[in-house]
């Protein structure tokens, strides 16, 4: 009980670990983090959630964060180039998104990575992001709807899509760490840009920045994040798709994802690399946009057909993409160490001339479960 009482008490105090204690009213909460290069400066930049007193909860009043950016030839300089402006000890710990801009990312994560994996003060859970087409500091500045901090609505923003839409699949700090410091496998990180509209500026999820060594060489599309998806080493669920329609061409279906499970093995034939991809999936018809009954069983299973070559053509954009950008993002060299060993480490020293060649063979098990509320299609009068 005594233990508990201590905890606490830190936690109220605003303990941070190798930092001493902090009270609460000395410190100052960073939500967001960005990391990007201007020249040859290293720029961080860092949402801050601005203290409310009681006449501001009542009232409303004043702005929810504010955005402080600071410059250096390091990332630590530049990172604590920001408390000449933060009259407040920031508590790194508290940071719930990463940003990394993208002329970093093309330029060379080497800058930033090396910091990454030596700070105790950010934690490696938190989700990364890389800009597209503006820096981390004009994202993270991008008051929201409804959501009252930037970092927090792009959080929200990507685990909803998940379940919602399926595209984009979420990376954190150590999952990023590890595809960089491992052989067979890079790293594939969602990207957000500012949409400029008439009602004013919204953070978007657009694309998917692809790695390859120390630099981003190119992006996902979303067809090609959703291939990647399917991929997934763990199991999916969530995501809408849609398939043509069996009755008339140019009409779409609407169908939802409940779950899917990708299975993948290597196996090598004559000297030849051959993935074998195979996707069992299960979900539910969700809308048709045409008239014409689709409830038989005839036309379940031409819509189950159907989907299935969907799900293959996704799969393929996806893998295109990667080899002719030469970027493993699916691990396949880390599955072939894992099942070749010996014959891996032939392989490793060339392997970036040996991905482009890797030929696949994928099959796919889609089948219908449910049609919700009703059990036949709507029938105009």
């Amino acid at each position: 009980m005594k233990k508990s009482f201590l905890l606490l008490f830190l936690l109220l105090l605003g303990f941070n670990p190798g930092c001493g204690v902090t009270e609460l009213d000395k410190a100052s909460i960073p939500l967001g983090l960005g990391v990007d290069v201007d020249g040859e400066q290293i720029v961080v930049s860092t949402e801050l959630a601005s203290p409310i007193s009681p006449e501001q909860i009542e009232s409303s009043s004043g702005p929810d964060f504010y955005v402080i950016s600071g410059r250096g030839p390091t990332v630590v300089e530049a990172a604590r180039k920001t408390t000449l402006e933060i009259p407040r000890n920031p508590l790194w710990s508290h940071t719930n998104t990463m940003i990394i801009g993208e002329k970093l990312a093309r330029q060379d994560m080497a800058l930033f990575m090396d910091f990454l994996s030596r700070n105790r003060y950010v934690r490696k859970n938190i989700p990364v992001f890389v800009s597209s087409q503006s820096t981390p500091e004009e994202i993270l500045s991008v008051k929201p709807p409804i959501e009252p901090h930037p970092s927090i609505a792009i959080k929200n923003i990507l685990n909803l899509q998940e379940k919602q839409v399926g595209i984009y699949v979420p990376i954190d700090l150590k999952e990023m760490e590890f595809r960089f410091l491992s052989p067979g496998i890079e790293p594939l990180v969602p990207q957000v840009s500012i949409l400029e509209s008439n009602t004013g500026k919204r953070l978007c999820l657009e694309g998917a920045a692809v790695f390859r060594g120390r630099k981003m060489v190119g992006s996902f599309n979303e067809m090609e994040s959703r291939g990647y998806r399917w991929m997934s080493p763990r199991r999916i669920q969530g995501g809408l798709f849609l398939v043509p329609s069996p009755l008339h061409s140019g009409k779409l279906i609407s169908l939802e994802l409940s779950r899917s499970l990708a299975q993948i093995t290597p196996k090598l034939q004559e000297g030849a690399i051959i993935m074998r991809i195979e996707i069992k999936a299960e979900g539910n018809f969700y809308e048709q946009n045409e008239a014409g009954e689709l409830f038989t069983r005839e036309r379940f299973q031409a819509i189950e057909e159907l989907a299935n070559q969907e799900i293959k053509r996704q799969i393929l954009l996806s893998i295109d993409k990667a080899q002719e950008l030469n970027s493993d993002v699916f691990g396949w060299g880390q599955m072939i160490k894992q099942n070749y060993p010996q014959q891996w480490g032939e392989m490793e020293g060339n392997w970036e001339e040996l991905f482009p060649t890797v030929d696949k063979q994928i099959k796919v098990d889609f089948s219908l479960r449910r049609s919700y509320l009703a059990d036949k299609s709507f029938n105009f009068q």
